[in-house]
């Protein structure tokens, strides 16, 4: 168990610690197909599809071959569904538009949930 002074020390280094964010991102595949992949999303429009040529190229085969795209402009990241057959899904709500992305937001292509991560800077 920990003492009210222990809490507050760790409390205060996660104060100190704290970083800004970058205009990196990361995607972080949480469903059983494809467990664990990542990709930094550097380079924009960022393409999330089947296709070869996809910055991020998923095998789903509810994957459409250009599924969504992200795009970093003033200093936001932005998420839009390409027309693809199943949907851009993004905590839960299909997108009908390109959509402000945060921290942590489970997005979902196909049969495949993933996560974005931002990096972050000390």
């Amino acid at each position: 168990m920990y003492t009210d002074e222990l809490m507050t020390e760790i409390n205060v280094k996660k104060v100190h610690s704290s970083s800004s964010l970058s205009n990196k991102g990361l995607l972080v595949v949480l469903s059983t197909n494809n467990l664990g992949l990542t990709h930094i999303v550097d380079r924009f429009p960022f393409i999330i599809g089947r296709q070869d040529d996809s910055n991020f190229v998923i095998n789903d085969s509810l994957v459409s071959k250009k599924h969504c795209a992200i795009y970093y402009e003033n200093n936001k990241f932005y998420i839009e569904d390409l027309g693809s057959r199943n949907k851009t899904f993004v905590n839960g709500k299909e997108l009908k538009k390109k959509t402000e992305m945060f921290y942590g937001d489970k997005v979902s292509v196909g049969s495949t949930i993933m996560r974005f991560y931002l990096e972050e800077k000390e």
